[in-house]
């Protein structure tokens, strides 16, 4: 009797755990079906969703999430929604410095990745190889590891130091201080290019300016507090000479954290303009549909269908990795001298004629 009611408390609390997180069981299922979910499926997944929402379990869920939120350190991917988390140590001035983002120096989905050197940079020398890069981020620094290691094997002279930390950023120094961490790094791994990618858990903290023509930052204490640290994050390698490359975030495929992470982006692109030895990547039109919208998988240049988003709509895939890095490599020519090994070719990043299959 006794292994009986234990699998029934165990049946119970499945059931209630589904019941609770159903409106996740979609984007999942999704990432486990390289050509979308089967019709079938996708129409008792649809079904379940709409009687998830009018039950009240998805904002009970939420609740539920946003209660938890503390035990991670506000890091939790799942509360980008959560209202105010704690903040970190420091205060904001009176009257913040920078003035409110315009419209140009949001990243434009048509306009291609932009890392070039803007004015008043200096020209960075070529790396001499052989060279040590470094790797820091979230998890979608940890993800990009994975194809930059696949890339990295077809040349010469170029080690990938792998050094990511997942849940983190640059609003959570208690949970993990990048800056600190930065610094160690680059004494104990002397690299000689820096790859960064974050800021999905950053994201969140901003609020949107609900007057902006396009996704933008309020000028707020949560922005005062992203930028400063920014500024120190980056000065970390400009103190050093050392280029760094910060890869943008992706299109995202909950419109709200989709609208913070376009302004996540453009603060960022402007703090690497305005540092020494910084470039930014625009990932925006890699991994979007032809209007600059998310996309879980698009056709590439020879027709194949490919899937370039995981089933949370925040990550991307390997094939979707793959694609980044590509690009960076293009972009990354002027600055490094790529030794293929046994005459293999520097692949080329994907034109945006290609179109999303959703």
């Amino acid at each position: 009797m006794t292994g009986k009611r234990i699998v029934l408390v165990y049946a119970l609390a499945l059931a209630v755990g589904v019941a609770l997180l159903f409106d996740r069981i979609g984007p999942w299922l999704s990432g486990k079906f390289p050509d979308g979910l089967p019709e079938g499926l996708a129409a008792v997944v649809a079904a379940g969703e709409s009687l998830h929402a009018a039950s009240g379990l998805t904002g009970l869920a939420l609740a539920l999430d946003c209660s938890t939120a503390g035990m991670f350190d506000g890091t939790y991917k799942k509360t980008y929604r959560c209202g105010d988390a704690a903040l970190a140590d420091a205060a904001p001035p009176s009257s913040h410095p920078g003035e409110a983002l315009a419209a140009q120096d949001i990243p434009d989905a048509a306009s291609g990745t932009t890392a070039s050197l803007q004015p008043g940079q200096p020209p960075q020398p070529k790396l001499n190889l052989p060279a040590n890069v470094l790797v820091v981020g979230d998890s979608l620094a940890v993800t990009l590891a994975v194809s930059l290691e696949k890339a990295f094997k077809d040349f010469e002279g170029l080690t990938m130091i792998p050094k990511g930390k997942i849940a983190s950023g640059l609003q959570n120094p208690q949970y993990y201080n990048w800056e600190q961490a930065l610094s160690q790094f680059m004494k104990e791994y002397d690299p000689q290019l820096v790859i960064v990618m974050m800021g999905a858990n950053d994201a969140k903290y901003l609020s949107l300016d609900p007057e902006a023509p396009e996704p933008a930052a309020l000028d707020d204490r949560r922005r005062f507090l992203y930028e400063a640290r920014l500024k120190k994050f980056l000065s970390v390698m400009d103190e050093r000479k050392v280029t760094s490359y910060w890869i943008g975030l992706p299109v995202m495929g909950d419109p709200e954290l989709s609208g913070k992470s376009r302004a996540l982006n453009a603060i960022v692109s402007r703090a690497c303009r305005e540092s020494s030895h910084g470039r930014f990547l625009d990932t925006w039109p890699l991994l979007c549909d032809p209007q600059g919208n998310y996309a879980q998988h698009i056709m590439d240049n020879s027709g194949h269908r490919i899937r370039v988003r995981e089933g949370d709509k925040i990550h991307f895939s390997t094939a979707g990795g793959d694609i980044i890095v590509r690009a960076l490599l293009k972009d990354a020519g002027e600055l490094i001298e790529f030794k293929p090994k046994g005459g293999k070719q520097v692949a080329q990043a994907p034109t945006a004629a290609r179109t999303a299959a959703q």
